[in-house]
């Protein structure tokens, strides 16, 4: 019986890759707290996503990185930033462009086609990058990709209700639409960035254990 599993080489590479992705997640968590205070004393949080506005154009950008108070900057901090270190630890080839066009296509579409409301909140990003690990975990045959998913959803299993409308003050749009565009991305991106796996067999020297035939 066959399993597959990851290269020994593979894997011990990878896992050097979960320090810097985790320094990474550090940073982009920081810029956002750091946003945030300036917004305290800047009006920054007039610059959302505002859309089918040219003003509004800037949200595509700074959407993810302002929040309307401490609740939100808290509830949107660990979730935001497990995610970036799981994207950066396990697809280090391919991280920076899908946190690039997650950011982007999710602020995009929400402009396109989201409410008439000033859009704001790192919470499409996340469901963007949860998507992208759910789905590609499937896609490249990853499943500590998939595991992390799994877990990050557990911890957070509310979120699948996020995609609907419904919840006063809660941009829906940019949580539906960051939800696509990680599937989309992972789509598009699922010959980049494939673990290298090796099949193991159950059954594998057993046959170096049976007894000798009797030679008589």
């Amino acid at each position: 019986m066959k399993i597959p599993h990851l290269d020994p080489d593979y894997a011990k590479k990878r896992r050097r890759q979960w320090p810097k992705a985790f320094r990474l997640g550090l940073i982009f968590l920081a810029a956002i707290w750091l946003l945030f205070l300036l917004a305290q004393v800047l009006p920054l949080v007039q610059f959302g996503n505002k859309p089918r506005t040219l003003e509004g154009l800037l949200g595509l950008i700074s959407m993810p990185f302002i929040h309307s108070g401490w609740p939100h900057l808290i509830d949107n901090s660990l979730p935001v930033f497990v995610a970036t270190v799981a994207l950066f630890g396990n697809y280090p080839k391919v991280a920076s462009r899908v946190m690039i066009w997650s950011i982007l296509l999710t602020g995009l579409l929400v402009w396109v086609f989201g409410r008439n409301v000033n859009h704001i909140g790192s919470s499409g990003l996340f469901y963007a990058l949860l998507s992208y690990l759910f789905v590609s975990g499937f896609l490249k045959k990853d499943i500590q990709s998939v595991g992390i998913s799994i877990a990050i959803a557990f911890m957070y299993g509310y979120i699948i209700w996020g995609i609907f409308p419904g919840q006063p003050g809660i941009s829906w749009e940019s949580h539906m639409f960051g939800f696509l565009t990680g599937v989309f991305l992972a789509y598009n991106t699922r010959h980049i960035d494939r673990p290298v796996l090796k099949d193991w067999r159950l059954d594998e020297g057993i046959e170096e254990l049976e007894d000798p035939p009797d030679k008589r």
